[in-house]
């Protein structure tokens, strides 16, 4: 493979990464309350970083920074889902305790108030 096409490709992979970060941002910053932002928080952060990861890697493809880079991809591959279910676990809990979210759901009893006035029609 020769330079330039390692060059275009690791600037392929490197752009594409960097815009999903750029994605999981504008979406961090548009939803509202915590539990909607653990998506663009965790899913595409984290394949934004493992594309610029590649995206490097393929740059430096025979130097030995190449396993450093390799390992950061692990670690966040297996850390940030687990962060991002935490941190819902403990903002659910949070907003169960002052109320925000019930364990009431509103649709069942709009149906059950449908079916009663639909069986009290003549």
């Amino acid at each position: 493979m020769t330079d330039d096409l390692r060059e275009i490709i690791s600037a392929l992979f490197v752009l594409a990464g960097a815009l999903l970060t750029l994605a999981s941002a504008i979406g961090l910053v548009r939803f509202r309350d915590t539990l909607s932002r653990m998506h663009p928080a965790a899913k595409p952060q984290v394949l934004g970083l493992v594309l610029v990861l590649f995206g490097a890697s393929v740059r430096i493809f025979p130097h030995i920074d190449l396993g450093m880079l390799l390992l950061a991809g692990i670690v966040a591959v297996c850390t940030a889902p687990v962060i991002a279910n935490r941190v819902g676990n403990l903002a659910y809990h949070e907003s169960v305790e002052d109320g925000t979210i019930t364990h009431e759901a509103p649709v069942l009893e709009k149906f059950q108030a449908s079916e009663a006035n639909r069986k009290n029609e003549p």
